[in-house]
Protein backbone atom coordinates (compact mmCIF):
# COMPACT_ATOMS: atom_id res chain seq x y z
CA UNK A 1 0.00 0.00 0.00
CA UNK A 2 1.35 3.88 -0.87
CA UNK A 3 2.17 5.67 2.42
CA UNK A 4 -0.38 9.19 1.11
CA UNK A 5 0.10 12.12 3.82
CA UNK A 6 -3.16 12.53 6.13
CA UNK A 7 -4.03 15.38 7.54
CA UNK A 8 -5.21 15.40 10.94
CA UNK A 9 -7.02 18.59 11.52
CA UNK A 10 -7.92 19.50 15.17
CA UNK A 11 -9.89 22.65 15.81
CA UNK A 12 -10.00 23.66 19.12
CA UNK A 13 -11.61 26.44 21.95
CA UNK A 14 -10.24 27.01 25.11
CA UNK A 15 -10.10 23.47 26.15
CA UNK A 16 -5.70 22.50 26.48
CA UNK A 17 -6.00 19.40 29.06
CA UNK A 18 -8.71 17.64 26.51
CA UNK A 19 -6.53 19.02 23.02
CA UNK A 20 -3.52 17.60 24.51
CA UNK A 21 -5.50 13.91 24.80
CA UNK A 22 -6.13 14.14 21.22
CA UNK A 23 -2.94 14.84 19.95
CA UNK A 24 -1.50 12.50 22.44
CA UNK A 25 -4.27 9.91 20.22
CA UNK A 26 -2.31 11.36 17.27
CA UNK A 27 0.91 10.33 18.05
CA UNK A 28 0.05 7.37 19.35
CA UNK A 29 -0.87 5.84 15.05
CA UNK A 30 0.31 2.89 13.72
CA UNK A 31 0.45 4.83 10.60
CA UNK A 32 3.06 7.09 11.05
CA UNK A 33 1.95 9.60 7.49
CA UNK A 34 0.50 12.07 9.08
CA UNK A 35 0.52 15.81 10.08
CA UNK A 36 -1.80 17.43 12.82
CA UNK A 37 -3.17 20.94 11.67
CA UNK A 38 -4.72 23.11 15.14
CA UNK A 39 -6.26 26.53 14.35
CA UNK A 40 -7.30 28.02 17.80
CA UNK A 41 -10.12 30.10 18.77
CA UNK A 42 -8.66 30.27 22.09
CA UNK A 43 -9.52 33.75 23.58
CA UNK A 44 -6.40 32.82 26.28
CA UNK A 45 -2.82 31.74 25.28
CA UNK A 46 -3.25 27.99 26.99
CA UNK A 47 -3.80 26.31 24.08
CA UNK A 48 -0.78 27.93 22.25
CA UNK A 49 1.78 27.13 25.31
CA UNK A 50 0.44 23.68 25.10
CA UNK A 51 1.58 23.80 21.54
CA UNK A 52 4.60 25.22 21.91
CA UNK A 53 5.84 22.01 23.86
CA UNK A 54 5.56 19.86 21.25
CA UNK A 55 8.95 19.30 18.81
CA UNK A 56 7.45 16.93 16.79
CA UNK A 57 7.39 18.14 13.66
CA UNK A 58 4.32 16.99 12.22
CA UNK A 59 2.59 18.89 14.20
CA UNK A 60 1.48 22.72 13.22
CA UNK A 61 -0.33 25.25 15.13
CA UNK A 62 -2.28 28.06 13.84
CA UNK A 63 -4.09 30.99 15.95
CA UNK A 64 -6.88 32.31 14.37
CA UNK A 65 -6.44 35.81 16.59
CA UNK A 66 -9.64 35.08 18.90
CA UNK A 67 -12.97 33.57 18.55
CA UNK A 68 -13.71 33.26 14.72
CA UNK A 69 -16.17 30.56 14.90
CA UNK A 70 -16.17 26.72 14.62
CA UNK A 71 -17.16 26.71 11.11
CA UNK A 72 -14.52 29.47 9.64
CA UNK A 73 -11.76 27.30 11.82
CA UNK A 74 -12.37 23.99 10.30
CA UNK A 75 -12.75 25.73 6.79
CA UNK A 76 -8.97 27.24 7.66
CA UNK A 77 -8.05 23.61 8.99
CA UNK A 78 -8.65 22.71 5.76
CA UNK A 79 -7.26 25.32 3.44
CA UNK A 80 -4.00 24.35 5.51
CA UNK A 81 -3.99 20.45 4.60
CA UNK A 82 -1.31 18.89 3.06
CA UNK A 83 -2.44 15.38 2.35
CA UNK A 84 -4.26 13.35 -0.14
CA UNK A 85 -6.80 12.91 2.92
CA UNK A 86 -8.16 14.34 5.68
CA UNK A 87 -9.24 13.42 9.08
CA UNK A 88 -10.88 15.95 11.31
CA UNK A 89 -10.64 15.48 15.28
CA UNK A 90 -12.67 17.75 17.40
CA UNK A 91 -10.64 18.80 20.07
CA UNK A 92 -12.05 16.47 22.60
CA UNK A 93 -12.16 13.38 21.01
CA UNK A 94 -9.71 10.87 20.74
CA UNK A 95 -8.18 8.30 17.85
CA UNK A 96 -7.62 4.76 18.18
CA UNK A 97 -3.97 3.68 17.66
CA UNK A 98 -5.24 1.53 13.76
CA UNK A 99 -7.43 4.49 13.01
CA UNK A 100 -5.14 5.76 10.16
CA UNK A 101 -4.12 2.95 8.92
CA UNK A 102 -7.42 1.38 8.70
CA UNK A 103 -8.75 4.21 6.59
CA UNK A 104 -6.03 4.77 4.66
CA UNK A 105 -6.10 1.35 3.44
CA UNK A 106 -9.74 1.42 2.42
CA UNK A 107 -9.42 4.58 0.60
CA UNK A 108 -6.50 3.25 -1.06
CA UNK A 109 -8.62 0.27 -2.55
CA UNK A 110 -11.46 1.28 -3.29
CA UNK A 111 -10.95 4.64 -5.20
CA UNK A 112 -14.89 5.43 -5.82
CA UNK A 113 -15.22 6.11 -1.99
CA UNK A 114 -14.68 9.45 -0.90
CA UNK A 115 -15.61 9.03 2.64
CA UNK A 116 -14.00 5.91 5.08
CA UNK A 117 -16.60 5.85 8.45
CA UNK A 118 -16.64 3.91 11.67
CA UNK A 119 -18.37 2.94 14.81
CA UNK A 120 -17.20 5.33 17.82
CA UNK A 121 -16.82 3.99 21.71
CA UNK A 122 -18.63 7.01 23.85
CA UNK A 123 -16.49 8.41 26.84
CA UNK A 124 -17.03 10.78 29.65
CA UNK A 125 -14.28 13.37 30.76
CA UNK A 126 -11.96 11.00 32.19
CA UNK A 127 -11.69 8.87 29.51
CA UNK A 128 -13.89 6.31 30.42
CA UNK A 129 -16.04 4.49 28.29
CA UNK A 130 -19.89 5.48 28.65
CA UNK A 131 -23.52 3.96 28.00
CA UNK A 132 -25.45 6.99 27.80
CA UNK A 133 -29.52 6.69 27.11
CA UNK A 134 -30.55 8.44 23.94
CA UNK A 135 -33.79 9.96 23.14
CA UNK A 136 -35.44 9.14 27.03
CA UNK A 137 -34.98 4.79 26.14
CA UNK A 138 -32.06 3.77 24.16
CA UNK A 139 -29.28 2.83 25.57
CA UNK A 140 -26.26 3.91 23.26
CA UNK A 141 -23.58 1.26 22.75
CA UNK A 142 -21.60 2.77 20.25
CA UNK A 143 -22.13 5.78 17.86
CA UNK A 144 -22.28 5.27 14.02
CA UNK A 145 -22.54 1.28 13.82
CA UNK A 146 -23.55 1.09 10.37
CA UNK A 147 -24.07 -2.61 9.84
CA UNK A 148 -22.30 -6.23 10.60
CA UNK A 149 -18.86 -6.43 8.79
CA UNK A 150 -16.37 -4.05 6.61
CA UNK A 151 -17.80 -2.69 2.99
CA UNK A 152 -17.92 -0.67 0.10
CA UNK A 153 -21.31 1.15 0.30
CA UNK A 154 -22.70 2.45 -3.06
CA UNK A 155 -23.82 5.88 -3.07
CA UNK A 156 -27.62 5.23 -4.20
CA UNK A 157 -27.61 3.19 -1.02
CA UNK A 158 -25.48 5.50 1.17
CA UNK A 159 -28.00 8.29 0.22
CA UNK A 160 -31.08 6.72 0.82
CA UNK A 161 -30.36 6.13 4.36
CA UNK A 162 -29.23 8.91 4.62
CA UNK A 163 -32.52 10.55 3.59
CA UNK A 164 -35.20 7.89 4.08
CA UNK A 165 -33.62 5.95 7.35
CA UNK A 166 -30.93 6.86 9.65
CA UNK A 167 -27.70 8.90 9.59
CA UNK A 168 -25.22 6.53 8.79
CA UNK A 169 -22.39 9.07 9.90
CA UNK A 170 -22.41 12.95 10.68
CA UNK A 171 -19.79 13.40 13.95
CA UNK A 172 -15.98 14.48 12.25
CA UNK A 173 -14.06 12.66 14.69
CA UNK A 174 -15.58 9.33 12.66
CA UNK A 175 -15.07 9.76 9.47
CA UNK A 176 -12.01 9.92 6.48
CA UNK A 177 -12.39 12.30 3.66
CA UNK A 178 -10.67 11.88 0.38
CA UNK A 179 -9.56 15.42 -0.12
CA UNK A 180 -10.09 16.35 -3.90
CA UNK A 181 -13.82 14.56 -2.87
CA UNK A 182 -14.28 17.12 0.10
CA UNK A 183 -12.98 20.43 -1.52
CA UNK A 184 -14.98 19.66 -5.08
CA UNK A 185 -17.65 19.33 -2.67
CA UNK A 186 -17.69 23.02 -1.50
CA UNK A 187 -17.62 24.34 1.85
CA UNK A 188 -19.23 23.40 5.08
CA UNK A 189 -22.04 25.25 5.13
CA UNK A 190 -22.26 27.74 8.28
CA UNK A 191 -26.01 28.20 8.41
CA UNK A 192 -26.64 24.75 9.55
CA UNK A 193 -25.84 25.44 13.47
CA UNK A 194 -25.13 21.28 13.88
CA UNK A 195 -26.11 19.73 10.88
CA UNK A 196 -23.19 21.12 8.56
CA UNK A 197 -21.68 17.85 8.83
CA UNK A 198 -24.65 16.16 7.45
CA UNK A 199 -24.87 18.22 5.07
CA UNK A 200 -21.81 17.78 3.65
CA UNK A 201 -21.95 14.17 3.59
CA UNK A 202 -25.20 14.19 2.19
CA UNK A 203 -23.86 16.27 -0.71
CA UNK A 204 -20.95 13.65 -1.40
CA UNK A 205 -23.38 10.76 -1.41
CA UNK A 206 -24.72 12.10 -4.33
CA UNK A 207 -21.49 11.88 -6.14
CA UNK A 208 -19.35 9.07 -4.61
CA UNK A 209 -19.47 5.91 -2.49
CA UNK A 210 -18.76 5.34 0.76
CA UNK A 211 -16.58 2.51 2.73
CA UNK A 212 -17.55 1.30 6.16
CA UNK A 213 -14.83 -0.18 8.50
CA UNK A 214 -16.52 -2.54 11.40
CA UNK A 215 -13.91 -1.63 14.05
CA UNK A 216 -14.34 0.81 16.89
CA UNK A 217 -11.92 3.89 15.43
CA UNK A 218 -12.15 6.57 17.51
CA UNK A 219 -13.77 7.92 20.83
CA UNK A 220 -16.49 10.43 21.24
CA UNK A 221 -16.61 12.57 24.90
CA UNK A 222 -20.03 13.02 25.55
CA UNK A 223 -20.49 14.61 28.77
CA UNK A 224 -23.44 16.70 30.79
CA UNK A 225 -22.23 19.89 29.56
CA UNK A 226 -21.33 19.27 26.20
CA UNK A 227 -23.53 20.52 23.40
CA UNK A 228 -25.21 17.19 22.35
CA UNK A 229 -26.27 16.82 25.74
CA UNK A 230 -27.81 19.37 26.40
CA UNK A 231 -29.75 19.68 23.23
CA UNK A 232 -31.14 16.21 23.69
CA UNK A 233 -31.85 16.87 27.66
CA UNK A 234 -33.65 19.54 25.84
CA UNK A 235 -33.29 22.47 28.60
CA UNK A 236 -33.33 25.91 28.32
CA UNK A 237 -29.57 26.14 28.82
CA UNK A 238 -29.10 24.91 25.63
CA UNK A 239 -30.51 28.05 23.99
CA UNK A 240 -27.47 29.45 25.02
CA UNK A 241 -25.76 27.25 22.75
CA UNK A 242 -27.49 29.56 19.95
CA UNK A 243 -28.14 33.38 21.49
CA UNK A 244 -30.39 33.92 18.39
CA UNK A 245 -32.63 30.32 19.18
CA UNK A 246 -35.94 31.03 20.49
CA UNK A 247 -36.48 27.63 22.00
CA UNK A 248 -34.02 24.79 23.11
CA UNK A 249 -33.30 21.23 21.60
CA UNK A 250 -32.33 20.92 17.99
CA UNK A 251 -32.63 23.21 15.53
CA UNK A 252 -35.11 20.88 13.23
CA UNK A 253 -36.45 23.25 10.51
CA UNK A 254 -32.61 22.04 9.40
CA UNK A 255 -32.96 18.34 8.80
CA UNK A 256 -36.07 19.67 6.23
CA UNK A 257 -33.55 22.36 4.57
CA UNK A 258 -31.31 19.89 3.67
CA UNK A 259 -32.91 17.64 2.63
CA UNK A 260 -35.03 19.90 -0.10
CA UNK A 261 -31.73 20.71 -0.79
CA UNK A 262 -30.23 17.09 -1.97
CA UNK A 263 -33.73 16.25 -3.87
CA UNK A 264 -33.16 19.05 -5.60
CA UNK A 265 -29.98 17.63 -7.18
CA UNK A 266 -30.41 16.57 -10.73
CA UNK A 267 -27.87 14.25 -9.91
CA UNK A 268 -30.09 12.74 -7.15
CA UNK A 269 -32.97 12.94 -9.17
CA UNK A 270 -31.81 10.46 -11.88
CA UNK A 271 -30.52 8.73 -9.20
CA UNK A 272 -33.97 7.61 -7.62
CA UNK A 273 -35.77 8.01 -10.52
CA UNK A 274 -37.87 4.89 -10.62
CA UNK A 275 -39.08 5.32 -7.24
CA UNK A 276 -38.83 9.16 -7.48
CA UNK A 277 -42.24 10.29 -5.56
CA UNK A 278 -41.75 7.62 -2.63
CA UNK A 279 -38.09 8.79 -1.80
CA UNK A 280 -39.84 12.04 -1.17
CA UNK A 281 -42.25 10.97 0.72
CA UNK A 282 -40.50 8.85 2.88
CA UNK A 283 -37.05 11.62 3.21
CA UNK A 284 -40.20 13.92 4.67
CA UNK A 285 -41.63 11.41 7.11
CA UNK A 286 -38.12 10.48 8.09
CA UNK A 287 -37.02 14.47 8.77
CA UNK A 288 -40.49 14.60 10.84
CA UNK A 289 -39.36 11.91 12.88
CA UNK A 290 -36.02 13.37 13.45
CA UNK A 291 -37.71 16.71 14.91
CA UNK A 292 -39.90 14.46 17.24
CA UNK A 293 -36.38 13.84 18.86
CA UNK A 294 -37.19 17.41 20.45
CA UNK A 295 -40.70 16.14 21.48
CA UNK A 296 -39.13 13.52 23.62
CA UNK A 297 -36.40 16.43 24.82
CA UNK A 298 -39.32 18.78 25.65
CA UNK A 299 -41.02 15.88 27.65
CA UNK A 300 -37.74 14.80 29.32
CA UNK A 301 -37.49 18.51 30.70
CA UNK A 302 -40.88 19.37 31.38
CA UNK A 303 -40.60 22.07 28.71
CA UNK A 304 -43.80 22.10 26.79
CA UNK A 305 -42.55 25.14 24.72
CA UNK A 306 -40.83 23.03 22.92
CA UNK A 307 -42.82 20.55 22.23
CA UNK A 308 -45.65 22.41 21.02
CA UNK A 309 -43.15 24.22 18.22
CA UNK A 310 -41.63 21.17 17.24
CA UNK A 311 -45.24 19.48 16.58
CA UNK A 312 -46.03 22.83 14.76
CA UNK A 313 -42.67 23.03 12.81
CA UNK A 314 -43.73 19.37 11.86
CA UNK A 315 -47.51 20.12 10.48
CA UNK A 316 -45.97 23.33 8.18
CA UNK A 317 -42.83 21.11 6.92
CA UNK A 318 -44.12 17.70 5.97
CA UNK A 319 -46.82 18.30 3.79
CA UNK A 320 -47.66 14.44 3.41
CA UNK A 321 -50.79 14.26 6.11
CA UNK A 322 -49.88 10.18 5.65
CA UNK A 323 -46.85 11.14 7.23
CA UNK A 324 -48.34 12.78 10.24
CA UNK A 325 -50.48 9.39 10.79
CA UNK A 326 -47.44 6.99 10.14
CA UNK A 327 -45.53 9.31 13.33
CA UNK A 328 -46.96 7.64 16.14
CA UNK A 329 -46.77 4.05 14.64
CA UNK A 330 -42.75 5.39 14.66
CA UNK A 331 -42.77 5.96 17.90
CA UNK A 332 -44.19 3.14 19.20
CA UNK A 333 -41.53 0.93 17.26
CA UNK A 334 -38.56 2.88 18.47
CA UNK A 335 -39.62 2.41 22.04
CA UNK A 336 -40.00 -1.40 21.33
CA UNK A 337 -36.54 -1.70 19.62
CA UNK A 338 -34.99 0.59 22.76
CA UNK A 339 -36.63 -1.79 24.73
CA UNK A 340 -35.64 -4.99 22.92
CA UNK A 341 -32.64 -4.05 21.06
CA UNK A 342 -31.43 -6.40 18.31
CA UNK A 343 -27.90 -8.54 19.31
CA UNK A 344 -26.15 -8.08 16.51
CA UNK A 345 -22.39 -9.55 16.87
CA UNK A 346 -20.20 -6.42 17.81
CA UNK A 347 -17.88 -4.62 16.15
CA UNK A 348 -14.17 -5.26 16.71
CA UNK A 349 -12.09 -3.48 19.48
CA UNK A 350 -8.79 -2.48 19.14
CA UNK A 351 -6.98 -3.98 21.84
CA UNK A 352 -3.60 -1.83 22.01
Amino acid sequence: MRSPLVSILIPTYNRPDYLKRAVESCLQQTYPHFEVVITDNSTNNESAAMAAQWTDPRIRYSSNGGNIGPHASGEKAVSLARGEYIKFLMDDDLLKPPCLELMVKALEENPTAAVAMAPMHLIDGEDRRIFPKFYMFRTMHYRYRYQVGDGLIDRRRILKDFLTRDYPCTVPSGIMFRTTALRQAGKFCDEYEFAADLDMCMRLAAEWDFYYIDEVLTSWRFMPSSHTARIHEGSEQSSAINPNSTQAGLKIIDFYTITRRSLADETVKKMFADEWEKIVRDSFFFCSCRALLNVMAGLRSRNSKLIFSTLKTILHEDKYVSNWFRLPWFTVREIFVSIFPRHDPPPRECNM
